[in-house]
């Protein structure tokens, strides 16, 4: 054997390794619990997730000048991009994720895993159904006031607002040419 043939083989074997590689690494993301980041795109900011699992990402927004950092939570789809809601300077990053309720390696109770642990987590949720329309869903066994922002193709606000939900119900959004849908926050109704 010359030295070419060598080479060219060591060279075929390292391509099929990249490859492989590639086509591996998503997969081993979702294992790894590194499946998202923040990129700024346009002076907006999105939450990109390269895993094939639903994520729960929290994020913390620090500006300059102001002493406590924003915080907010987002569940990102699977291989998709997510615009969040910062505008303007300052630095965003990621302070945890995990896989959502129902997926692969979310997080269990271990004092009692049936329980629903209602009161410390978000009832409500921003999903797509299966006919691909985004809705709202209300997961607790209580009525609860729900906010969603909507975003322009540019990743530019288009206002916020606000629904009334009956226990364990469902609310289609109507997008108002909006591209995305961020939720906010839900609170229990009033009596």
């Amino acid at each position: 054997m010359s030295h070419f043939e060598i080479s060219r083989g060591t060279l075929t074997v390292l391509a099929t390794l990249s490859i492989l590689m590639a086509l591996v690494a998503p997969k081993a993301a979702d294992s790894a619990g590194r499946c998202t980041r923040v990129a700024k795109q346009g002076g907006s900011e999105f939450i990109i997730n390269n895993c094939h699992t639903c994520r729960v990402v929290n994020i913390q927004r620090k500006r300059r000048g102001i002493a406590m950092p924003v915080m907010r939570t987002f569940n990102v789809r699977a291989r998709s991009k997510f615009p969040v809601s910062f505008k303007g300077p300052g630095i965003s990053r990621i302070t945890s994720e995990v896989a959502c309720e129902g997926e692969k390696g979310a997080a269990q109770n271990i004092i009692d895993p049936r329980s629903q642990q209602t009161a410390q987590r978000n009832c409500v949720s921003v999903r797509q159904s299966s006919s691909g329309q985004v809705v709202l869903v209300n997961g607790c066994n209580s009525c609860r006031g729900a906010a969603i922002e909507r975003f322009a193709p540019g990743g530019k606000s288009m206002g916020r607002q606000a629904y009334k939900m009956k226990p364990q119900s469902v609310i289609p959004i109507n997008p108002k040419g909006a591209v995305g849908v961020s939720y906010l926050a839900d609170v229990a109704c009033k009596s």
